[in-house]
């Protein structure tokens, strides 16, 4: 479904991908996580073609992106749904012309399937009051909703969460991961990716996790493995965050045994 091959890319001349590989299958659950600046966002601007590359592909459907045409582009991404880091609305529409638009640019949905798919999404986001509103009416764990029922109107068959809980209390964050898997859960078969810093969020979001350091993927694999045998960088930075906490809570994350006895109090 997606295949990243010796991905190069930088910003004015400073390296941010560096020789960058991965594949994901058909209805795999993926979380991108590593360091700050490590490339994560870049990741995903690569595999939906929005940004050129110095050296490697990045293929969807088994298209290059950055050598596809405009035309064969556009109609890559009617199968790509993105939440952005902050929701990435239109401040000039209502809630709802945010999610039509989408739909009406992106579907052959008519009028009235749109207008159900609106009522349909807001709700399953718990924001169907909201559905008038304009984006500057909304808190930031609200718009970060609407971002998720937006990514998900067209219904794609990849979709990519860049830091989705960024910024939001351990409450929200949770609500959003549900509604993350609810919208793309195992009747739907849809092809999730999540890109964040928070290493709790990928670990409560999916069993693969593919670190990222300097620009390179560091570690790839099922992360309670990487906890318990990767190589000591990898054990640290997934490890740090969870140094001291109750082991009742730590079990209520799933790690293992052995490292809740070792960390945990």
């Amino acid at each position: 479904m997606i295949d990243v091959s010796a991905l190069s890319v930088s910003y004015d001349q400073i390296p941010i991908l560096q020789g960058t590989s991965f594949s994901i299958k058909s209805g795999e659950r993926v979380s991108i996580v590593g360091p700050g600046g490590s490339g994560k966002t870049t990741i995903l601007k690569a595999i939906c073609g929005l940004i050129p590359f110095e050296k490697g592909t990045a293929k969807v459907f088994d298209q290059n992106m950055e050598t596809s045409s405009l035309s064969q582009r556009h109609l890559l991404m009617k199968r790509i749904g993105v939440a952005f880091q902050q929701g990435g609305l239109f401040d000039f529409m209502t809630v709802r012309e945010n999610l039509e638009f989408a739909m009406l640019h992106m579907t052959e949905k008519t009028e009235a399937e749109r207008s159900a798919m609106v009522e349909e999404l807001l709700g399953a986001v718990k924001l169907i009051r909201t559905k008038e509103m304009f984006p500057y009416e909304l808190s930031g764990g609200m718009q970060r909703r609407v971002g998720l029922a937006r990514a998900m109107c067209t219904d794609p068959e990849i979709a990519l969460f860049d830091e989705p809980t960024a910024g939001l209390d351990p409450v929200t964050s949770t609500i959003i991961l549900n509604m993350i898997g609810q919208l793309g859960g195992a009747e739907n078969r849809k092809t999730l990716v999540i890109a964040t810093s928070n290493v709790e969020i990928a670990f409560r979001f999916a069993r693969r996790l593919i670190l990222i350091n300097e620009g390179k993927v560091h570690a790839d694999g099922d992360w309670v493995e990487l906890l318990k045998n990767g190589d000591e960088w990898t054990k640290y930075f997934l490890s740090i965050r969870f140094k001291g906490l109750s082991k009742v809570y730590l079990a209520g994350l799933n790690l293992p045994p052995e490292f809740i006895e070792t960390y945990g109090i």
